[in-house]
């Protein structure tokens, strides 16, 4: 009898260690979401970058096939008719796709929209530096990593015609006839529409 129950005991400690570094590992892997680990300082090797981003509009066709299209972006005729998901895995180029282009396609709509689609990495450009979703690539032109860091979002200069007034800390004066839009507000800024209902503020991304 008294065997059974330190048995019981061992195994019930057992198991109160087991959950106690599954929580320990969940608060650890939290902490790095949070927190993420500082990128060294030594530098990349790289040549270039391929980001995938959308191209080309109906008055400005792009030169490219449904073989050739990168992978997640998805590619329109003029009117707009979806045609084809792109076939090419930029870190694997398609080295059979033709040459031609399909003259069926204008443009493209990527995940990531703005910015270039090859990019010349500056300075001192890491792995954990380069942007995510962005594919690396070094002077022999073969692939070396896929970014790690986010990229800073890019601003449009444009007016946001929904935008009434605005009112800013810390005095929250309503301010009218501004140019301004959700991106290009200060963060804490607080920008309304004609109705007067809250459409965004600044610095706070919309859920």
């Amino acid at each position: 009898m008294a065997l059974h129950k330190d048995v019981s005991f061992l195994a019930s400690l057992l198991v109160l260690g087991l959950m106690f570094l599954h929580v320990s590992a969940e608060i650890d892997q939290d902490r790095d979401i949070i927190n993420p680990k500082p990128c060294t300082r030594e530098c990349g090797n790289f040549s270039y970058a391929i980001c995938p981003r959308s191209e080309g509009s109906p008055r400005t066709p792009i030169c490219t096939t449904c073989c050739a299209g990168y992978k997640g972006c998805k590619y329109y005729n003029a009117n707009g008719t979806f045609i084809c998901e792109g076939q090419s895995d930029p870190r694997k180029p398609n080295e059979h796709c033709p040459k031609e282009c399909d003259r069926k396609i204008a443009y493209s709509k990527c995940p990531r929209s703005e910015g270039p689609t090859k990019i010349i990495p500056t300075k001192c450009t890491t792995c954990c530096t380069g942007y995510k979703g962005c594919y690396y690539y070094g002077k022999d032109n073969k692939f070396v990593c896929e970014g790690q860091s986010n990229e800073p979002k890019v601003c449009t200069q444009q007016c946001d015609p929904k935008v009434a007034y605005m009112t800013c800390p810390p005095e929250s004066t309503k301010l009218t006839r501004v140019c301004v839009n959700c991106c290009t507000a200060k963060p804490g800024c607080k920008l309304y529409g004609h109705d007067g209902s809250l459409i965004c503020i600044g610095g706070v991304k919309p859920h």
